[in-house]
């Protein structure tokens, strides 16, 4: 089923979604410019999920707040999250870095390098993935959950089990602490490569052999032969830490860039194959991988499947092996402007209040801006965001016999999981469907509002619902020959005068004649503040085109948004998914399909 949202809204004078150079974004459509707001920029704001450390916005937006945990996370905080829910287990202090780390590697395990670290506040040295990663908002805390049904020992024997210990493993999480320092060198990749890759041996054998530019590094990280205190737990098993992979990187750093010939030859011995001497005494440090660690990857990878509401709509690509790539439920296209539109400057001043008389503004400046009348369009595969919400549903057992064991076993497990898991999905994806036209109708994007405050809200929305089928139909087509801002002389009805009127008669002569040629199937709903005088009517014309007599394209008609009865469009949309409003609009605040609890 889809379900298919078309608007039209018209701004003031705004800079709503700006480009490089800070202009209004623009097209051109039907050999005209056409104002533009890209279909990322309309996303996010719709799902804008706020952020509490950000002075401008710090409060989630309307499908957010509605929304509430179900809402995801995107940001390169993964590890950091990670580090503050390991503070509140059980898990030992001494293997919080090294979790931290793996956290961060697996995170991105598929990214084959980074080259430089990612340009962000220096000042904030939370631990975090070089890009920007998609995950639920429980994540961090079902991550540490699976590691510690992982750190159990098997058949109830002493100590943490090898899987864990393997997960843990110090050489890789040394070598990106390392490299973290590097990238800001002067070193090629190459170099940079070599340093790395040798990086371990340097720090559990070759220690002695570092100029004495990183002896900085205290006594308490240790000297060669013995092992490095990480400043965690003194009794324990200790491995090389921050400082030593500080020290390390310096002192490489200073010898690679050396002209001296000493330095040239002490580098190369420093990274050099380990000796078989040398890889005896590191052996234990680089466990092989054990058994059964596929499996504890899958639990992880199921534990971290999609559950957030917004990834479900509008897709999650993702780097890494713990996080699955979700297809997304909802097309988004770019906003465009029904009419021509040529951008305009704003010349402008700013007075200095302690000036001289007559001495003139203190700055001057300019910016671009326009005002348009856009049609928005958006699609949503109703089975698909299900599908993203729920999960896979129980596979049937291939070559038996609809009465085998087998297959009844299946058809029981298949009855519960449509009870526990897709029922719950389908009242959480209807929350979502009517919160989502409740934000896409009521926010605006945040560019230079500040200085154009243009919030407005459509004048008129058609939601089309396509039980069969699944053929996507955009109508942009409708504004093609762009609307002209003074109606024509044949055009005698006064809504069509404004250029909101003449848009949403384009809109409904198009989607009259698109349906009437192609035999399309669907019921349309018509949504307007003001329905007597939007009310979404084409002309039946005579042999010359001249309009003849005003006929509605829909009978659903409604002038409120969201109501608690049919006579408003939530209400009517989710009410023909077979679902009610009233019974579905707070699930995004307690459902919690089986697949994600």
């Amino acid at each position: 089923m889809l379900i298919e949202i078309h608007m039209i809204q018209n701004h003031s004078p705004a800079n709503l979604n700006r480009d490089d150079l800070g202009a209004p974004k623009t097209c051109i459509f039907g050999g005209v410019t056409r104002a533009r707001i890209s279909s990322q920029c309309l996303k996010r704001t719709i799902r804008n999920p706020g952020n509490p450390h950000d002075v401008h916005n710090r409060r989630p937006g309307i499908f957010a707040e509605a929304l509430a945990e179900r809402i995801g996370l995107r940001t390169k905080l993964f590890p950091w999250l990670v580090e503050q829910e390991l503070k509140q287990s059980s898990v030992p202090e001494k293997d919080h870095a090294q979790i931290v780390m793996a956290a961060q590697r697996i995170a991105t395990a598929k990214e084959k390098e980074h080259k430089g670290k990612p340009q962000d506040n220096k000042d904030d040295k939370r631990p975090k993935t070089p890009q920007l990663i998609s995950f639920g908002r429980g994540d961090a805390k079902r991550f540490v959950a699976e590691l510690m049904k992982l750190r159990a020992p098997d058949n109830g024997a002493q100590g943490t089990n090898s899987r864990y210990d393997y997960f843990l493993n110090p050489v890789v999480g040394f070598q990106e602490m390392v490299r973290e320092h590097l990238d800001d060198s002067e070193l090629d990749e190459r170099t940079i490569g070599k340093i790395v890759k040798a990086s371990w041996v340097i720090a559990k054998c070759r220690m002695s052999n570092l100029p004495d530019d990183g002896a900085e590094a205290s006594d308490e990280e240790g000297t060669e032969g013995e092992a490095p205190s990480t400043g965690t737990d003194a009794a324990a098993d200790q491995q090389p830490g921050a400082a030593v992979a500080e020290r390390i990187a310096k002192a490489m750093t200073s010898l690679a860039l050396s002209e001296d010939q000493d330095d040239k030859k002490n580098f190369k011995e420093l990274t050099k194959g380990a000796s078989p001497e040398e890889k005896a005494q590191m052996k234990e440090d680089a466990p092989e991988k054990p058994k059964k660690m596929d499996d504890f990857m899958e639990a992880l990878r199921k534990a971290l499947r999609c559950n957030a509401v917004d990834f479900a709509l509008f897709g999650r690509m993702t780097t890494s092996d713990a996080f699955e790539d979700v297809e997304a439920a909802m097309q988004v296209a770019h906003a465009i402007s029904t009419h021509a539109v040529v951008n305009e400057v704003d010349y402008w001043t700013a007075v200095d209040d302690l000036g001289k008389s007559g001495g003139g503004s203190g700055h001057l400046g300019e910016g671009m801006y326009n005002s348009a009348c856009f049609y928005k369009y958006f699609c949503l595969d109703w089975d698909q965001l299900v599908s993203n919400l729920a999960g896979p549903e129980p596979k049937r057992p291939d070559n038996k016999k609809d009465d085998s064991e087998e297959v009844k076993k299946w058809q029981a497990d298949l009855d519960k999981w449509t009870k526990k898991v897709k029922q719950p999905a389908a009242r959480l994806a209807a929350c979502a469907l009517g919160h989502f036209i409740r934000a896409a109708a009521m926010t605006t994007p945040s560019g230079k509002q500040n200085s154009f405050a243009s919030h407005t809200e459509p004048c008129g929305i058609l939601v089309e619902i396509k039980k069969n089928g699944k053929h996507p139909t955009n109508y942009a087509n409708a504004f093609a020959e762009p609307v002209e801002r003074i109606g024509r002389p044949d055009d005698d009805a006064p809504d069509e005068k404004s250029i909101e009127g003449r848009s949403v008669a384009c809109l409904a002569d198009h989607v009259h004649a698109i349906r009437s040629a192609y035999g399309i199937d669907s019921t349309l709903l018509w949504y307007s503040p003001k329905v007597w005088r939007f009310p979404f009517q084409y002309w039946e014309r005579n042999g010359n085109g001249k309009k003849m007599t005003a006929k509605f394209v829909t009978d659903k008609r409604y002038d409120r948004l969201d109501g608690d009865s049919q006579s408003s469009l939530v209400e009517a949309v989710v009410d023909a998914i077979g679902l009610k409003w009233q019974e579905v609009k707070n699930a995004g605040k307690t459902e919690a399909p089986g697949a994600t609890s």
